[in-house]
C-alpha cells in the first residue's frame, strides 16, 4: 500500500511510511478550523444546488462533488507536505589522561600482582591494573561516548589502543609505553587536552597518576572546566602518605688538585617525604673510587631524622675528605648506602671528577720585615716536601734578603715571570715596592689564570697601604676611609686576645682540621677561654658589614674578654673569596706561630698548608696550558644562560690576534662518527679590554641551555687545531621528575575538587559510568521537505471532480 501511494503521488526524497515523516501544510490550521471549512465546504455546495431543478437523487450527488472539490482546493490551498526532520545526536567525551612520568617507576603502590617482597609494586604496575579492571566499562563507554586516551608528563600526546581487554603484554586494549617522562606538567597537559576537545560537549576528565608535578593548572584552565561543567576524576595512584626518600642534593668539588692533597667532597643529602618522622636515618655516605671500588671516605647518616619542613624536605650539608696518591683523571662517585627502605635509589649516587697533578706547589712568599710568622712559615714551607717555595724580604731600597728552596734572579717584570706560581703570599709590606706594571701582572696572574693570592695581615702595612693599589679589588673586604684604631690605615685592632673558631664554611674548603677526615676536626681547646697559650695577642677587628658580597668566613676571632668598649662579637679571621678564574684568602693576625706551644708544629702546619691547597688548586686547569676553554656555569639547568670562555695563554696565540674563536657543543644525543657533523657551532667574540692596544687574549659566548644531558665542548678553530682542548657541560632539569618523587595526592584531590570532580581509587574505577554526567547533544538541521500540491495525481484529481460536476449538470441540464 504504502509503494503505491508513493508510485501513485510521484515521491521522490520521501516515501509515506518511514519513521518520522509527517504530513504538515505550509498555511497549518487548528482542528477546529478543519472541522469550519468542511462544514463551509457542505453549506456552499448544499446551497448551490437547493433550489434548481432536476432530481433530487442527481442534485445530492452533484452537490457532493462540489463539496469534495472545494476541499480539495482548500487543500490545496494550505500547502500539504511531506516533512522528515533531520535530528543529529552528538556524542559526548571522556578524556582518559594516564601518567607516563619516570616517578611511575617507584615501587610504593599498594601490593596486587606483581607486587615485591615488601608488598609493594611500582606505581605503573598498580597503573595497568586498574586500566584493566577498568577497560570493560571503557568499552561500554565508547559504545554511546567518544573516549580519548591520552599520556602526559610534561605534555599531553596520544596513546594507542591495541585490540584486547587488559593492558600490556601484546593483549592490551591500550599501548602505555614505557614511563620515560624527566618533567611531569599535570597544568599544562590539561591545557592541552582542553584545546584538543574545544567546541564539544565533555563529560569528564580522568586523571591516573601520582599527582606530582612542576606546575599547577592556571586559573585560566580551571576557569574553563567551572564554565563548561567538566568534572576532573582523580584516581591517585602510589602511597597515599609521601614515603621517606634520601637523596643526593648538590656535590661541589675542586675541578683539580695535587696528588696527596686533602681533597674535600662537599654533599648535600636531603631527606625528603615523611615517613617515619621520629626515627633517624641509618646508614652511610660513601665517596667511592670508581676505577678500584675502594671507600676513600664515609660519614654515617645518624641524626639525619624529623619531619619535612619544606616541600624539598630536609638538607644536611656533608663534607667527605679524600687524599689520592695517583694522578691523572679521578672518576669518583657519591654514594648513599642505607641501611632501612628508600623509595628510590635513582637519586643516591652523583659522580665527581677531579684532575690530579703529580708536582710540587710553587709559592713565591714576599714580607717586609722578619716578624715571628714570616720565620715559622718560612720553614714550614721549606720542611713541606710538596711545596717549592721563594721566599723574600723586600726593603725600602728595593733589597731583598731570599730563602727558599728556589732562588729567584730577580722580582718578576713580566707576565710569563709571574706564571710559574700557583700561590703568591703578601706579607706585611708597601704596594710601593713593587712597580705599577707588577702588580698589574699579579692581578691578571690572579684574575686570568687561576693563581691564588694568601694576604696575612700585619702592624705596619697590610690591608691599609694598598688602599687604592690595583691589588686593592682583591681584598675579601673594602677598606673604609679613616679608620679609627687601625694600624697603617687599616681595620681596628682588639685589645683583648681573642681565640680562633672555625667558621661553616672551613669543612667545605678542607681547612681548619687536624687529619685528612672530617671526623678529626679543629680541636675545641683552642676556643677554650681558660688556657693562655690558646689566646693570638694580636688580631684585626673586620667589621662583618665590610664584607665583600661573595666572601666566605673561614673563622672567626671571638674575644677572651672585654675591654675598651670591644663588643663581643665573634669577627671574621680567615676570609675567602674568588676572583675571576683565581682565589684569595686573607688571615687577620699573624700571630699563629703561637699555637707551637700547644703540640709542636702541628697546628700551625695544620692551618697554612691547606690554606695554601685551597689556593693553589685552581691553576691546576691552566698551568702549562696553552689555552683554557670554561664553561660557566658547569652544571646548568635548562633554559639557563651558559657562557662559554676561551683564554689563551701562550703569548704565540695572543699575538696571532683572531678576531673571533670557534667551538663546537656537542649534544649528548649525538653518538658515534657523526659528532663532528651534528655539533653546535658556536663563534666567541673578544671580550674588552682597557688598553684598546693590546691584543685580546679572551673570548666569550653565550648559550642557551637547552636538551638535559652532558655536553662536550671542543675546540673547533684552526687556532687551536691540535691543543685537546676540551671542557664538559651538565644541563638538568630545575624540577627532575626523580628528584623529589614522593606522591602528592592532596594536589589530585584539590583539583577535582575545584572542577567539581570527584576522588575515585583505583580499584573503584570501574564505577566510572556512574559518576559522568549525559552531556549529550541533540542538533536540529534543515527538514527533508516532499511537496504535494504540485504532484500531478492531485492536478488530475482536481480536473476529474469538475469534469464528473460538469457532465452531471449537463445530464440533468442544469445551465
Amino acid at each position: 500500500m504504502n509503494r503505491f501511494l508513493d508510485q501513485l503521488f510521484g515521491l521522490d526524497r520521501l516515501s509515506a511510511s518511514p519513521e518520522g515523516v509527517e504530513l504538515q501544510f505550509v498555511r497549518e490550521l487548528p482542528a477546529w478550523g478543519w472541522i469550519f471549512v468542511g462544514l463551509a465546504c457542505v453549506l456552499v455546495a448544499s446551497w448551490s444546488y437547493w433550489k434548481l431543478l432536476g432530481r433530487k437523487p442527481a442534485r445530492v450527488a452533484l452537490a457532493v462533488m462540489r463539496t469534495l472539490l472545494l476541499a480539495l482546493i482548500a487543500v490545496l490551498l494550505a500547502g500539504p507536505q511531506l516533512v522528515r526532520q533531520n535530528e543529529r545526536v552528538e556524542r559526548d567525551w571522556v578524556v582518559v589522561l594516564a601518567d607516563r612520568s619516570a616517578s611511575m617507576t617507584v615501587e610504593d603502590a599498594p601490593g596486587g600482582p606483581g607486587a615485591g617482597e615488601a608488598g609493594s609494586s611500582t606505581r605503573e604496575e598498580q597503573l595497568a591494573r586498574t586500566i584493566r579492571g577498568a577497560w570493560p566499562v571503557f568499552q561500554s563507554l565508547a559504545e554511546d561516548r567518544n573516549l580519548l586516551f591520552l599520556g602526559f608528563d610534561s605534555g599531553a600526546f596520544d596513546l594507542r589502543t591495541i585490540p584486547g581487554d587488559g593492558v600490556g603484554g601484546g593483549t592490551s586494549g591500550l599501548d602505555l609505553g614505557l614511563p620515560r617522562g624527566r618533567r611531569t606538567a599535570l597544568g599544562q597537559a590539561l591545557e592541552q587536552t582542553l584545546r584538543r576537545v574545544a567546541a564539544r560537549p565533555v563529560a569528564g576528565v580522568v586523571v591516573l597518576s601520582d599527582g606530582r608535578s612542576s606546575d599547577t593548572p592556571s586559573r585560566a584552565t580551571l576557569r574553563q572546566f567551572e564554565s563548561r561543567q567538566i568534572p576532573v576524576i582523580a584516581v591517585p595512584l602510589g602511597s597515599p602518605v609521601p614515603m621517606l626518600d634520601m637523596a643526593i642534593g648538590r656535590v661541589d668539588a675542586p675541578h683539580g688538585a695535587f696528588v696527596g692533597d686533602i681533597v674535600p667532597v662537599t654533599v648535600e643529602v636531603d631527606r625528603l617525604g615523611a615517613g617515619d618522622e621520629d626515627s633517624p636515618v641509618k646508614g652511610r655516605i660513601q665517596l667511592v673510587d670508581e676505577a678500584t671500588g675502594r671507600v676513600l671516605d664515609e660519614r654515617s647518616l645518624d641524626g639525619l631524622s624529623g619531619p619535612a619542613q619544606t616541600q624539598g624536605g630536609q638538607s644536611h650539608r656533608v663534607t667527605l675528605i679524600a687524599r689520592p696518591e695517583l694522578p691523572g683523571a679521578a672518576a669518583w662517585t657519591v654514594r648513599l648506602a642505607l641501611d632501612g627502605p628508600d623509595l628510590t635509589g635513582e637519586n643516591n649516587s652523583a659522580p665527581v671528577r677531579v684532575e690530579l697533578v703529580d708536582r710540587p706547589i710553587r709559592v713565591v712568599y714576599f714580607d717586609g720585615y722578619p716578624r715571628w710568622e714570616y720565620r715559622y712559615l718560612k720553614w714550614l714551607l721549606l720542611r713541606e716536601k710538596s711545596i717549592r717555595s721563594s721566599t723574600l724580604l723586600l726593603a725600602a731600597e728595593r733589597r731583598y734578603i731570599q730563602e727558599g728552596t728556589d732562588t729567584l734572579d730577580t722580582l718578576p717584570r713580566t707576565q710569563a715571570g709571574w706564571a710559574p706560581f700557583d700561590v703568591v703570599v703578601m706579607g706585611d709590606l708597601r704596594p710601593g715596592l713593587f712597580s705599577e706594571d707588577q702588580l698589574n701582572q699579579l692581578k691578571s696572574l690572579i684574575s686570568d689564570r687561576g693563581a691564588g693570592l694568601l694576604w696575612i695581615g700585619g702592624s705596619a702595612s697590610t690591608p691599609g697601604a694598598w688602599r687604592g693599589s690595583p691589588l686593592a679589588d682583591l681584598l675579601p673586604f673594602t677598606l673604609a676611609q679613616g679608620e679609627v684604631g687601625g694600624t697603617g690605615g687599616g681595620p681596628p685592632v682588639w685589645l683583648d686576645p681573642v681565640l680562633i673558631r672555625p667558621g661553616a664554611a672551613a669543612a667545605r674548603y678542607g681547612v681548619m682540621q687536624l687529619g685528612e677526615s672530617t671526623d678529626d676536626p679543629w680541636p675545641t681547646v683552642l676556643s677554650a677561654p681558660e688556657l693562655n697559650w690558646n689566646a693570638l695577642r694580636w688580631t684585626q677587628r673586620v667589621d662583618p658589614a665590610s664584607l665583600k658580597p661573595t666572601t666566605e668566613v673561614l673563622a672567626l676571632a671571638t674575644p677572651v674578654g672585654v675591654s675598651g668598649g670591644n663588643s663581643a662579637s665573634p669577627t671574621p679571621l680567615v676570609m675567602t673569596m674568588r676572583y675571576g678564574a683565581g682565589r684569595v684568602v686573607y688571615v687577620a693576625t699573624d700571630e699563629i706561630w703561637r699555637y707551637r706551644y700547644g703540640r709542636g708544629e702541628t697546628l700551625p702546619e695544620r692551618f697554612w698548608i691547606p690554606l695554601i691547597r685551597l689556593l693553589a688548586r685552581e691553576s691546576l686547569g691552566r698551568s702549562g696550558k696553552p689555552a683554557v676553554l670554561r664553561a660557566s656555569p658547569e652544571r646548568a639547568q635548562a633554559g639557563q644562560q651558559v657562557q662559554f670562555t676561551v683564554q689563551l695563554l701562550d703569548q704565540s696565540l695572543v699575538e696571532a690576534r683572531p678576531q673571533s674563536v670557534k667551538v663546537r657543543l656537542i649534544p649528548p644525543s649525538v653518538e658515534g662518527a657523526t659528532r663532528a657533523q651534528q655539533g653546535i657551532d658556536l663563534l666567541l667574540k673578544p671580550q674588552a679590554t682597557s688598553d684598546q692596544d693590546a691584543p685580546i687574549s679572551a673570548f666569550s659566548a653565550s648559550w642557551l641551555a637547552g636538551e638535559p644531558g652532558v655536553y662536550r665542548i671542543e675546540a673547533a678553530d684552526p687556532l687551536l687545531a691540535g691543543l685537546d682542548l676540551a671542557t664538559r657541560l651538565e644541563v638538568v632539569l630545575p624540577d627532575d621528575e626523580m628528584r623529589i618523587p614522593q606522591t602528592d595526592h592532596g594536589a589530585l584531590a584539590e583539583l577535582a575538587l575545584v572542577t567539581g570532580g570527584s576522588v575515585v581509587q583505583p580499584d573503584q574505577l570501574p564505577s566510572l559510568g556512574e559518576l559522568l554526567p549525559n552531556r549529550q547533544l541533540r542538533l536540529l538541521g534543515t527538514p527533508d521537505v516532499e511537496t504535494l500540491w504540485d504532484k500531478p495525481i492531485v492536478w488530475v484529481l482536481l480536473i476529474s471532480l469538475l469534469m464528473a460536476e460538469w457532465v452531471g449538470r449537463r445530464i440533468i441540464k442544469l445551465s
